[in-house]
């Protein structure tokens, strides 16, 4: 039986492998094309400049949206967070003119955001709310290293004081005697994610887990993969390439939630006020 509930946003974070390449990337996206019908691909700037007939083909069914990764501007670390917000802004505002020659639109059209690494802060937020972006989608539990609980912690989308509209990475906390709780260790969280789906612990395959997440989520569940999910490129990561694109597959086959992108998301909160 299908799973009866809301909205599903499954987002992918657009960008090279770990080591910087693009072995299987455009393949991986091709498999994303097909399975999801709709979502939003978070795209760095890598991607933009040198792969921008993927990124074209992909603005096609996708809401393409802006990933910032400081690595591939010469940073030593991936920590946007961490840099002085005027250079925050340059990466931003670059990658989004970078995706924006790619897919023949305006810059200012681009107007959804999620940082590297999850790595926002307050400072992030308003770079982006200056820059005339709407939408963020930087929030994860399990990050906790520059955005207030109060943020950080929420599940369902809500606006933010600066306009934003923030849409977090769902999550759960299952209950310690289920198969799902056991594999969650203690004050942590399920979260709507690749690793999630990836990962088999405890008796508890990465299927069951993030259909236990969807039943357990009112509303809706926004989650998100990189490419080098649906690959086997990076042999250390478990149950990627074949056996994570069929996961996902019965997942999509399992679920009857709506894709929506994120401004679908938007959209429709504006409609309610």
């Amino acid at each position: 039986m299908a799973q009866s509930r809301n909205w599903l946003a499954f987002s992918v974070d657009l960008e090279p492998n770990k080591d910087g390449t693009f072995d299987n990337v455009a393949k991986a996206m091709a498999w994303y094309d097909a399975t999801i019908p709709q979502g939003t691909v978070y795209a760095t700037h890598a991607i933009a400049v040198d792969r921008p007939d993927m990124l074209a083909r992909l603005a096609g069914s996708h809401e393409v949206g802006v990933h910032v990764h400081p690595r591939e501007f010469g940073h030593e670390h991936d920590q946007l967070a961490e840099l002085p917000p005027q250079r925050q802004r340059e990466l931003i505002q670059r990658t989004r003119v970078a995706i924006a020659d790619a897919t023949g639109s305006e810059p200012d059209e681009i107007t959804t955001f999620r940082a590297g690494r999850h790595s926002a802060s307050e400072s992030t937020l308003s770079v982006l709310s200056a820059l005339g972006f709407e939408i963020d989608a930087s929030a994860n539990v399990r990050y906790d290293s520059y955005l207030p609980n109060a943020i950080r912690k929420r599940i369902a989308p809500f606006k933010l004081d600066n306009g934003l509209f923030e849409i977090p990475t769902s999550y759960c906390r299952p209950p310690l005697l289920s198969r799902p709780g056991l594999r969650t260790a203690p004050g942590r969280h399920l979260t709507a994610t690749a690793n999630t789906v990836r990962s088999d612990q405890l008796f508890c395959s990465g299927s069951m887990a993030i259909q236990y997440l969807f039943s357990a989520l009112d509303g809706g569940v926004s989650m998100y993969m990189h490419p080098y999910d649906a690959t086997s490129y990076h042999s250390d990561l478990e149950n990627a390439g074949a056996t994570f694109r069929t996961r996902i597959e019965q997942l999509v086959d399992w679920t009857d939630r709506r894709f929506v992108t994120a401004t679908d998301l938007l959209e429709a909160e504006r409609d309610r006020e």
